[in-house]
């Protein structure tokens, strides 16, 4: 019974959301976009290896094991991303927002890898990720230096930012802090990445959301100044 009330909750929430026109579009809009993105950065993922980079001193690193946590890491993320859409099907909203903070997200972080020149951490391990090696990285050619920032932490943290569920929120923060331990346990990224990675897609996030309020609250201060005109 609670299964058939949820299917019917699920349907017409995506019957009213489809109502609307801005979000259709941007439904359909944000994976063409994704799909050029990828199409670009297989071209400049291969400039970006080639190209010579500064190594930095984080001395962090050297107090964490060693370890290779590929599998792990990927389970981690689609796994997080699964629970988070499943949960959130019943809001349309949600699941548009995610597309769209991962797109954002992605050209931001491209664009601080064209301007940050990194070589890897001493002793990095390589993340093998089945995904990304078939979409956006060059073919055959796993990524070493797409460094700042990090990717993975980066997408935990979208999903934490943007469940409406608590309990939810605690196991993406949780999700975030394992899966940060195991990025720096490969040495796939510094510290820095990581950090980075929470301060941008937090800054992302809630810029638009500032932006809005701010322009809402101007428009109700006009309009009530012109009616007491």
């Amino acid at each position: 019974m609670n299964f058939r009330r949820n299917t019917i909750a699920i349907v017409e929430s995506w019957k009213t959301a489809l109502h609307d026109r801005t979000f259709c579009l941007k439904l359909i809009l944000f994976p063409i976009l994704f799909i050029i993105y990828s199409a670009i950065t297989q071209h400049l993922g291969r400039y970006v290896e080639a190209r010579q980079g500064i190594r930095l001193d984080d001395k962090f690193l050297m107090l964490l094991p060693s370890h290779d946590f590929s599998v792990e890491i990927f389970v981690l993320l689609y796994s997080s991303l699964f629970l988070l859409v499943v949960t959130h099907l019943s809001k349309p909203a949600v699941i548009l927002k995610i597309i769209e903070m991962h797109f954002l997200v992605a050209v931001i972080r491209q664009i601080c890898i064209l301007m940050v020149a990194l070589e890897p951490p001493a002793g990095m391990i390589i993340l093998r990720d089945v995904f990304l090696e078939n979409t956006i990285y060059p073919q055959n050619s796993p990524l070493t230096k797409d460094l700042f920032f990090s990717g993975h932490v980066a997408s935990i943290w979208i999903y934490f930012l943007c469940s409406r569920r608590r309990y939810l929120k605690y196991s993406m923060l949780a999700a975030t802090l394992f899966m940060s331990f195991m990025i720096l346990s490969m040495r796939v990224h510094y510290t820095y990445d990581v950090l980075g990675a929470m301060l941008f897609t937090t800054v992302i996030y809630f810029v638009p959301l500032v932006t809005r309020q701010y322009f809402a609250k101007a428009k109700e201060y006009k309009y009530a100044g012109s009616v007491t005109e």
